[in-house]
């Protein structure tokens, strides 16, 4: 090949079409960083700053091919498509996460009603949005999930299995010869513990206050305890950061929950069987031991995805027999989903509304703002551990009662807190416009699908622990730099 022959092969395939640099503008503009932006579309870091460098030149060009108010609605077509499916790819995995069937309708559906409430946020009713089989083949394609499981139409709860379970572990608890103190239950749980109810001045604020936020940061809880009552496992947290600031000089082994971290503030497979082999079996044998009782266990799980089904095959410091639920029967028949866990966030909400009027009350004088923008996860923390405490042995064993009949026929969750209490101590505090249903919907949230404000505020934290891990890596970079030059 001659030097001019390897000349234009080079220039050739350094060509950039059109449709290829608006898109780069369109994400420049938006505020993405130029390495975000280079991942994404698989172009080079220099070919991202010459588009930059060229941007007017670029946009004089896209205008002379077409008018400028298909420019306007390309872009703006774009923009809340591209948002809806970044929306949309939260959900599903939220739904798999949570062991829900999916079917292709309801997929469509979903994309359907983020991308109406887009164009609601962003004054912008102009464009329409057709879901398709073309569309959504696409959108499975460009976001790797062509291995979901996609269903048919399913009930939200598979009332029949439900039904003959029961019949089911009372034969492996016969057989096994399992006392209520040697069989447990662990159930995972969203927890949005900086969040106020929607009808207060602060959920208002932190949509018109950029720096401000009220706010639904996310983690993840793994909460049970055993059919008698008497031994509740300390929970597991799962959070988004491995060492949030607000944990700085802290040591995780003297925290009052077992501390994990996952990008997403998920469990995931390999959280969730070092906690079965680390922490419950060792657990379950110290129990065994102070009840002298013979050391042994039964765990009932649902059939959650982050859920090892080998579990029983490990080898641990005790045999302990793990019983997975059927599909879609947790919101029926799991013993920590018929009460425990709403009131351990009733609890929680409760206790975190007291901290907020002895603070406003008491002699330092804050004001509500001030209270919540100082409330960090060391306070949930504490607040999560304490309200922990509050659910009594009664609780833990009555919740049993659609699995276990013979154990919990006498027995009810016992006293549930009254949400008219919290909605006082919320008007205590100032906050006039909370009433019983804004309770209710933060203490059973996270029992249901995200809602469109929860993914709208789920997408911009991954945007913006996107953004921190490019400026880390730039300033990575930079020292390595550095040092190669000696300075």
């Amino acid at each position: 090949m001659s030097d001019n022959e390897r000349q234009e092969k080079k220039a050739t395939r350094k060509s950039i079409s059109l449709e290829t640099k608006m898109p780069v503008i369109r994400r420049l503009d938006s505020g993405e960083r130029q390495s975000q932006i280079s991942a994404v579309l698989n172009l080079a870091t220099s070919t991202i700053r010459k588009i930059l460098k060229n941007k007017e030149k670029i946009l004089s060009s896209a205008t002379a091919t077409t008018s400028s108010s298909a420019t306007r609605i390309t872009r703006s077509r774009n923009n809340i498509i591209e948002g809806m499916e970044r929306r949309l790819s939260i959900w599903i995995d939220d739904e798999i996460e949570r062991n829900m069937p999916l079917s292709q309708s309801i997929i469509m559906e979903k994309a359907r009603r983020i991308f109406n409430y887009i164009q609601v946020e962003a004054s912008d009713i102009s464009e329409t949005f057709v879901t398709s089989r073309g569309w959504f083949n696409r959108f499975k394609h460009r976001n790797n999930l062509h291995n979901i499981k996609i269903t048919g139409e399913a009930a939200s709860g598979d009332t029949k299995a439900a039904a003959e379970f029961p019949v089911t572990l009372k034969t492996i608890i016969e057989q096994g010869n399992y006392p209520p103190e040697l069989v447990s239950n662990v159930d995972e749980t969203g927890l949005f513990w900086k969040k106020m109810p929607k009808r207060t001045f602060l959920s208002r604020e932190e949509k018109r206050a950029p720096g401000f936020k009220a706010a639904k940061d996310r983690l993840t809880l793994l909460l049970g305890g055993n059919a008698s009552g008497d031994f509740k496992l300390k929970p597991l947290l799962v959070y988004h950061s491995k060492n949030p600031r607000a944990m700085k000089g802290i040591s995780k082994s003297t925290l009052s929950v077992i501390w994990e971290s996952n990008k997403k503030s998920w469990i995931t497979m390999k959280i969730f069987q070092d906690w079965f082999t680390e922490l419950f079996c060792p657990s379950v044998k110290r129990y065994c031991e102070i009840k002298k009782l013979e050391q042994r266990g039964l765990l009932l799980i649902d059939n959650a995805p982050s859920h090892p089904t080998n579990l029983s095959d490990l080898t641990t410091c005790i045999p302990v027999e793990v019983v997975s639920l059927p599909p879609n029967t947790t919101a029926l028949i799991q013993p920590m989903n018929q009460g425990v866990i709403s009131n351990f966030k009733a609890y929680y909400l409760r206790r975190t509304l007291k901290q907020m009027f002895e603070k406003i009350d008491g002699e330092e004088k804050q004001s509500i703002r001030e209270f919540w923008k100082n409330y960090n996860i060391m306070n949930a923390v504490e607040n999560i551990n304490l309200s922990w405490n509050e659910i009594t042995e009664r609780s833990l064993k009555g919740v049993w009662k659609n699995i276990w009949s013979d154990l919990s026929k006498s027995e009810d969750i016992g006293h549930s807190v009254d949400m008219d209490e919290i909605v006082g101590l919320a008007k205590q505090t100032g906050l006039d416009e909370v009433n019983v249903e804004d309770v209710e919907e933060i203490v059973q949230e996270t029992t249901a699908s995200l809602s469109n404000d929860e993914l709208k505020e789920l997408t911009e934290q991954e945007e913006n622990k996107n953004i921190d891990s490019s400026d880390l890596e730039e300033e990575q970079k930079g020292l390595s730099m550095a040092f190669a030059k000696g300075v």
